[in-house]
This record gives C-alpha cells, structure tokens and sequence, in this order.
C-alpha cells in the first residue's frame, strides 16, 4: 500500500496554487504532511446516510477554503484502500493538526487520521476542468464608463483592496498578482463561500492598461458557482484627467440557467459601474 501511495504523490496533478512561488525564496520553506482520512467503520463510504452526505459537504467547503489559501495543495479519495488523502502544506505540525482537528468530518465522528511529514519534490499546475465553460457562447456583456480623475487612482480603485471597499463593496480581499484572490464580499454575514466572489483570482495584467480577473455566479445559483467566467477591464486615457473604464464579461454557457446570469450581471455591472462613477464625483461611497 505505501508503495502505491508513493507511486501516486510522485505523479499527482495538484492545484495551481501549491506550484507559485512568488519571489518569497528568502522566506523559510513551508513544510508538508501527507494526512490519510480514515472510517471509522468497515463499511464506511458504500452505506453513507443522507446527514453523513451533508458533513461530507462540508468537509469539501473546508478543504476548497484551504485550497483556495494555499494550505492544502492536494486532495482526494483514494479508491482501492478507501480512505481521504489530503497534503498539507503549513508553517508548522502544530498548525497541520489545529487543521485537522477542526476539519468537520473529523469533528463529526466520521474519520479519525494519520498524518506523516514529507515532501514534495515534484508539483504539476491543474485547472479543474469545470473551472470554465468547456464551450461558452459568443456572448459577452460590455460595459463603459469614463470618470474625472488620474490613471493611477482609477487603476487603484480596481486593484486594491482599500480601492474595490471605495465603490464595489465595504468589504474585499484583493491581492494585485496572477492567482492572487479578487474576492468582493456582498454579504460579510454569510459563511465563507457564499458572501460573493471567494475563489476567484486574477487572472493577468497589463499595467494600467489591462486586468482580467474570474467571476463566478451569485450563491443563488447554486448548480452554477464553481464554473468561473472571465471579466477583462481596459483602462484608457482620454485626457490627462479623462479616464475610459471598458469591462467586458465573457465566458457564457448556452443554457437557460447561465441565461438568468447573464441577465444578472447585464444589471449588477451597470450599478457596480453607477458606483464606481459616483466614487470619483462625490468621493468614496459611504457604506451603512
């Protein structure tokens, strides 16, 4: 069995995320526990209940969120042994366990773990294929504004955190590099994964000329979230003080569901850039 679960870490594809390197080589290398999430009963995943189902969602929305933040770089069920394999990748062994211990099928009573150090040596980049449309339409929402102001302060706006809180929303994660998250929270309350665009990342730039960035369905198209569509802003100087803010939406699918939102984001896009207008004529937006 070890020689198999050897075998599959030196060929595995895991996320994109655990590959970036980030210029960070003067930082301390961030170590990596192999976890094995174990039944706790023979018979354990053939005659899951419909309650044990909804712990397992949970337990995918944990691990995506850790995905998502780079502490896990690789997960999945493993068939022929049956058990969860999960590869951290933390500061620390104390920081793999708190993970573990708060992971819900953990804390349900469904797994119990081993967890072992390790390493490793060779990582490949993957995109989940339902990431994106396999075939979208040619349809594409497209969006202008031109604001008063300079290059550098409407690039700011769409590229910062403190600039997206000024009209998108009051709250956001931005972090300005490729695969860097571009998460605009609508509803803080919410838990992580439904407050709005968590796990959407930029996808490139050119600076201050360009930024595209993924997008995905609000939480009430539920069947449709985890697919991403592409969002491209252009940025063009009119005048000195005259800037021109082209976004254009792209990445559609063809059935009535995907229709519904299009025709959701055809309004959202044109209040977003209502606001976005109104932050540079009156000033940031006040948020209640």
């Amino acid at each position: 069995m070890k020689k198999r679960i050897f075998a599959f870490l030196m060929l595995m594809v895991a996320v994109s995320a655990g590959s970036a390197q980030d210029g960070e080589s003067q930082m301390a290398l961030p170590e990596q526990y192999l976890v094995e999430l174990i039944g706790t009963r023979p018979t354990w995943p053939d005659d899951m209940t419909p309650d044990e189902e909804k712990i397992m969602s949970e337990h995918f929305e944990y691990l995506k969120k850790l995905t998502h933040d780079r502490k896990v770089i690789a997960a999945g069920p493993v068939f022929d042994f049956k058990f969860g394999l999960i590869i951290l990748q933390v500061e620390s062994e104390r920081e793999a366990r708190e993970i573990m211990e708060k992971e819900p099928s953990v804390t349900k009573g469904l797994h119990t773990y081993k967890m072992s150090k390790m390493r490793v040596s060779l990582l490949c980049d993957y995109t989940p294929p339902f990431r994106f449309v396999t075939k979208p339409n040619d349809q594409a929402i497209i969006k202008e504004v031109v604001v008063t102001a300079s290059l550098d302060d409407v690039w700011d706006a769409w590229t910062t955190t403190d600039g997206v809180r000024t009209f998108f929303s009051p709250d956001a994660r931005v972090e300005f590099k490729i695969g860097g998250p571009y998460e605009i929270y609508f509803d803080s309350s919410a838990p992580y994964g439904l407050r709005g665009s968590e796990f959407c990342r930029v996808l490139s730039y050119l600076p201050k000329k360009i930024l595209s960035f993924e997008w995905n369905a609000p939480p009430s198209f539920a069947e449709l979230r985890d697919t991403h569509t592409i969002v491209v802003l252009q940025f063009e100087s009119l005048t000195e003080n005259q800037i021109k803010v082209t976004l254009t939406h792209h990445g559609w699918g063809e059935n009535e569901s995907w229709q519904k939102v299009y025709d959701y984001f055809d309004k959202a896009w044109a209040y977003v850039l209502s606001n976005f207008e109104k932050r540079f004529k009156d000033g940031p937006l006040q948020w209640k």
